[in-house]
């Protein structure tokens, strides 16, 4: 989902449309949404916590509940994290509780990164937010259970091959008013940091 610079990724291209507010400008990914959708909801997901860095200050963006609508980079490691974002410069750090995370180390190029993938539609609860130092911002969030599914199953999760706690069908083959991801209550997300490897 990269390319080399300057072309824009696939990635960078697919996330700036599941941002944006209008519906449909994602019609076009329906079908790559339920392949790539299908492959992530067959691997496990992870309760642990992850960290994501973005240069700027978002701290006044994030109130007591979030919604990241892109597919979100993360990682397990500070370390890696800030290879990325950096050590100096005004930055946010995310340090984020997740229950549905999704390791995608063993499908990745990059497998010393530990990459860890949100979903979209992935709904937060801020749990603190705090300035450590100059021009350090660090926002506290936890992944909670959405008030309702703003991301729903690629495919048809009665079968015996796929967890029971997941019971809707997607829409993505067969596009309705619903659709792929719900548009309400549309919230921003940060953007990816990275230059020579967009995530």
């Amino acid at each position: 989902m990269q390319w080399e610079e300057p072309n824009v990724s696939l990635f960078t291209k697919l996330n700036k449309i599941l941002r944006s507010e209008r519906r449909e400008p994602l019609k076009p990914w329906f079908r790559y949404l339920k392949l790539i959708l299908t492959a992530l909801y067959k691997l496990p997901s992870l309760r642990m916590t992850v960290w994501r860095g973005v240069c700027g200050n978002l701290s006044d963006q994030y109130d007591e509940e979030h919604i990241w609508w892109g597919f979100s980079s993360c990682t397990e490691s500070v370390e890696v994290m800030e290879q990325f974002v950096g050590k100096s410069g005004i930055r946010t750090l995310f340090n984020i509780e997740c229950i549905n995370g999704k390791s995608i180390k063993a499908h990745s190029f990059f497998k010393k990164e530990n990459e860890i993938l949100l979903l979209p539609g992935t709904y937060f609860r801020v749990v603190g937010k705090w300035s450590p130092s100059k021009d350090l911002y660090m926002i506290h969030m936890r992944e909670t259970l959405p008030p309702r599914p703003y991301l729903e199953p690629p495919f048809d999760t009665t079968s015996s091959d796929v967890p029971v706690s997941k019971k809707s069908q997607s829409s993505i083959e067969a596009p309705s008013e619903k659709g792929v991801i719900s548009w309400k209550q549309k919230s921003s997300q940060p953007a990816a940091t990275r230059s020579s490897k967009p995530k």
